[in-house]
């Protein structure tokens, strides 16, 4: 047996793990205690990668389909020359812009699969780039594009005395910008013992919320309500920081007029919260020396979600819930760079400019355009339409809405590749997969989602499983495509939310002769240590001292922080207009995280299957009662599109009454949904109705369903 110290791959905790395997079978694993970051946790997804790596799940040879739809067995540089051919023809024919790429939340935390990506995507020049992030968090890149950007930060734990924590639940997603991913209860329970408060905006009173010092427990898709009577609050009672919002921000005076309608007694009556509670939370947050408000997907998937992210961040801005000068940057980066200071970022809205989509004035917004409109672009118009699309990382068909939609629409493609380490409904329907490496078959880097971590940390991953015979890694398929192509790829720093060459520093290219290796060690050279220091260190390496001091602002050079810029102000007074009341749909469904899974992986890990045999239904008691149904009973959901989801249900005591919830991604949105066990809940979701302007986010929570019990 041999013992390997390593990281997780799965989710932007980056969990140090300490792996044993005998002849390539994975034996056991355990967290590294010695690791300074997760100091020994890690859940149950990183034990799951020993299921995973030892056969379960996992796709071992790259496939070419059949006429008939069936597969065969092919190897991936015979299915590079195949897809280089077809790609060719189609370009030729109908362009460049015919080609699209997307990348799924798997290709994140692989630090060479994105940038290898976004890499060949510019050197063939296509601009034509979507991802996971623009069907569940792009709100928070609209509202930088409209506010602009703090550029000193906002505090973190242990620093900040408020953290208030906006729709996310990170106990089982493990992601909460401002609080350590990795064991991240334990962290709050800590930060309260020092002093620290917490304040909890969730309809559900998730384990995040039992352990805050206060829940404000408010109803599905009243955000915007909410943060606009707290707005209010702030400007009646005087608690705005006064200088900081004179030196960095404008439009007050608008703002103060837009949300002067949302007196506390009609935000207590929207939103569910009482008005004794709202004057807490508000004073508590906007009197606090260090404060930090910070959201999640919660935010950011319902109702006017641009608005609610727009209006969290204006919010945090007149409280100056700010890092200031001389306030400690615990995390400094690998690649180190001048301090951060006092100074905006301000509003650019990219989306107004750049290369548009085809059947929508839009352009990109984070280097990337909303995944929603993918399928409207593979129909496309006169213009064009997507013909061929690469697919990495990812599984679109459970990210997308409407399958009964959605999946005629993608099969108009004339071109479909998946890259992945798993089958998937997404693969099933490619006309090539690529099968890729295993978080332990090859090189990493923990740079990919390094502006989460805590404190400055480094620590690569060298491969210590032979990956077999007819697997590749991602950035290999980019490199051997570039070559087809008569391209040259040139990798840039793994850098999230920028086009390829907006992403600043060196860029390398990458040749024949280079292997995984050669571009860690570019990385790691480039930083703080060398690739030779952190592979003696296979543990990482902590740079404890590597903290920066935020300076004081320079002369002043006009930026500001749009705190309501007219479209937002119109926003606001149709949110102030409305209700949300949809006759005939009197329940609001609202997605969950299971500490299981991450999106739609795991979902079909022996573990997972153990405990959750299929995708519960969860509901408040009252309404099982009301309904009359059991725990384990059988409950129906139907969307207003006529979509169906039918599941077992399970109690949730922390769900409010006519709040139901449940996990995304689980499913077969290939069949029926009367005939789906697992309970595919993107059927309950409308590709069209209640879109967000600029991101054309869909309505995946408070999404409106009517609920009654199904007897088989």
């Amino acid at each position: 047996m041999t013992t390997h110290t390593t990281y997780c791959r799965n989710c932007a905790a980056a969990c140090g793990l300490v792996v044993t395997e005998d002849a390539g079978i994975i034996e056991d694993i355990r967290g590294d205690r010695d690791h300074p970051v997760s100091q020994g946790y890690f859940c149950i997804k990183g034990a799951a990668t020993k299921d995973f790596h030892n056969g379960e799940d996992r796709l071992l040879s790259s496939r070419r389909r059949n006429a008939d739809g069936s597969f065969t067995d092919i190897d991936s540089s015979t299915a590079m020359d195949e897809i280089h051919a077809r790609l060719s023809g189609i370009i030729a024919e109908y362009g460049i812009e015919s080609v699209a790429l997307y990348y799924g939340t798997g290709a994140n935390c692989n630090v060479l699969s994105v940038p290898a990506a976004k890499a060949w995507m510019d050197a063939i020049g296509s601009p034509y780039l979507f991802s996971s992030m623009t069907v569940d968090q792009s709100a928070k890149w609209v509202m930088a594009g409209r506010m602009g950007i703090y550029l000193a930060g906002k505090h973190r734990i242990p620093d900040a005395d408020v953290m208030m924590i906006v729709g996310t639940n990170p106990a089982a997603s493990h992601a909460c910008y401002g609080l350590p991913s990795a064991n991240p209860i334990k962290h709050v329970r800590d930060a309260r013992k020092a002093g620290t408060k917490f304040i909890v905006v969730d309809p559900r009173k998730t384990e995040l919320a039992r352990s805050a010092d206060l829940h404000l427990p408010v109803r599905p898709g009243q955000d915007p309500a909410l943060f606009a009577g707290m707005i209010r609050i702030v400007l009646e009672e005087g608690f705005e920081d006064k200088a900081f919002c004179a030196r960095f921000t404008t439009s007050l005076d608008r703002l103060r007029a837009a949300v002067a309608p949302f007196t506390p007694d009609h935000v207590a009556a929207r939103t569910g919260i009482d008005v004794e509670t709202l004057y807490e939370a508000t004073r508590i947050f906007a009197t606090a020396q260090r404060k930090s408000a910070v959201t999640g997907t919660g935010s950011a998937m319902a109702l006017n979600s641009n608005l609610s992210e727009h209006l969290i961040e204006a919010f945090t801005a007149i409280c100056g819930g700010y890092r200031k000068a001389g306030d400690i940057v615990r995390n400094a980066g690998y690649f180190g760079g001048p301090a951060p200071s006092e100074g905006v970022l301000p509003p650019n809205r990219t989306w107004e400019s750049g290369p548009k989509l085809r059947t929508a004035d839009i352009g990109p917004m984070g280097g990337e355009y909303p995944t929603a409109l993918i399928p409207r672009e593979i129909v496309g118009n006169e213009k064009g339409r997507i013909r061929a699309l690469i697919h990495i990382g990812g599984n679109l068909v459970k990210a997308l809405p409407e399958p009964d939609r959605t999946i005629p629409m993608l099969r108009q493609l004339d071109l479909l590749v998946s890259l992945d380490m798993r089958d998937n409904v997404t693969s099933r329907m490619a006309d090539y997969v690529i099968a890729t490496s295993g978080h332990y078959e090859h090189h990493d880097f923990n740079l990919a989602l390094e502006y989460m971590l805590p404190t400055t940390f480094a620590q690569i991953a060298e491969p210590f499983l032979q990956r077999p015979a007819g697997v590749i890694d991602d950035w290999e398929f980019f490199r051997g495509m570039a070559r087809r192509m008569g391209k040259t790829l040139h990798m840039r720093r793994p850098v999230y939310g920028l086009a390829h060459s907006d992403i600043p520093g060196p860029e390398l290219e990458i040749t024949e002769q280079t292997v995984a290796e050669d571009i860690v060690r570019w990385l790691a050279d480039g930083g703080r240590s060398s690739y030779e220091q952190l592979r003696a260190n296979p543990g990482g390496i902590h740079f404890a001292k590597a903290e920066g001091i935020v300076q004081p602002a320079g002369d002043d050079n006009g930026a500001r922080l749009d705190l309501c810029p007219p479209d937002v102000a119109a926003e606001m007074d149709g949110v102030r207009n409305s209700q949300d009341e949809v006759a005939g749909y009197p329940y609001r469904l609202i997605p969950r995280r299971l500490i299981e899974v991450m999106n739609s992986a795991y979902t079909q890990a022996g573990q997972t299957r153990r405990r959750f045999p299929t995708n519960p239904i969860y509901m408040n008691e009252q309404d099982m009662a009301r309904l009359e149904l059991a725990d384990g009973g059988t409950v129906k959901l139907t969307g207003r599109t006529g979509g169906v989801v039918i599941g077992r249900v399970r109690k949730d005591t922390g769900l409010q009454p006519g709040v139901i919830s449940m996990c995304h991604g689980w499913g077969n949105p290939e069949i029926s949904g009367e005939l789906d066990p697992d309970a595919f809940s993107g059927r309950l979701v409308s590709l069209d109705q209640d879109l967000e302007t600029i991101n054309f986010m869909p309505r995946q929570s408070s999404v409106p369903v009517q609920a009654q019990r199904h007897d088989a």
